[in-house]
């Protein structure tokens, strides 16, 4: 699974459903994304969006048949102020992002949790530098043996 660290306020308790399961959610709030969204869709009609002009002649008429419709409140975290995301938090990133560890207040806890759990100290480091683990490698060495990891153990392929 891919993983990603995010920076979230301390206490953040992301939401959840009816049923107590996370509710996924991108890591942009929405009046960013949709601004971004209303931009793209804004040079799509005046007939100058660097696909269209890439693209030419293969191009739908409506940007939201490129791109997608416009973002939905329901699936972006909430607008925090400059500097009151300070912790961390890792989530997985095959949906739009659930939580898959606790907040940390610095990056030696989150570390050390995350050797708690089982991950190499080099593969650790290396996904807190990184900041961003892919779902899954598979890696065939000149002998032809193959081996697959995942997630943030990526790193400790060769």
């Amino acid at each position: 699974m891919g993983r990603e660290i995010r920076r979230v306020p301390p206490g953040w308790e992301h939401p959840k459903d009816e049923q107590g399961h996370y509710t996924p959610l991108l890591d942009e709030d929405f009046d960013t994304a949709a601004a971004k969204w209303d931009e793209q869709n804004r040079v799509w009609d005046a007939g100058t969006h660097p696909d269209q002009i890439r693209f030419r002649g293969e191009t739908p008429r409506y940007f939201a048949q490129w791109d997608g419709n416009r973002p939905d409140p329901d699936y972006y975290r909430p607008a925090w102020a400059e500097g009151e995301a300070t912790a961390y938090q890792v989530y997985e990133t095959v949906s739009e992002g659930t939580p898959v560890s606790p907040v940390f207040q610095t990056e030696d806890e989150l570390y050390r949790w995350l050797r708690d759990q089982g991950h190499s100290e080099h593969a650790a480091r290396e996904f807190i530098k990184h900041k961003w683990a892919p779902s899954m490698i598979w890696h065939i060495s000149p002998d032809n043996a193959r081996t697959v990891a995942m997630g943030i153990d990526t790193f400790d392929l060769p």
